[in-house]
């Protein structure tokens, strides 16, 4: 299919995230598994941060995850954060 870049510009990227998701999940489908990097997960809490989440390593590979304005927070591995942030950029408009 074609686009006509002139007549429908593109979606501007935002975040580094928008960029990183699809090459990760592509490696996840060629692996037949999750497997998150580091630096993965430092672009997927970035993204998460700039959307008004705080995230805080815990040590052991997990993190703590919270809203900026309070409320309950939760623990998760670095694959549930990546997932998470997954999901949020999907729901974006």
């Amino acid at each position: 299919m074609d686009t006509n870049v002139t007549e429908k510009p593109p979606k501007k990227v935002v975040s580094r995230f928008e960029l990183a998701a699809s090459r990760m999940a592509d490696a996840w489908l060629r692996a037949g598994r999750v497997t998150v990097s580091r630096e993965d997960m430092r672009i997927a809490r970035d993204f998460l941060e700039q959307a008004g989440w705080v995230v805080r390593d815990v040590g052991c590979g997990l993190v703590e995850l919270a809203g900026k304005r309070g409320g309950p927070s939760q623990e998760m591995s670095f694959e549930a954060l990546v997932l998470l942030a997954m999901r949020r950029l999907a729901g974006q408009p």
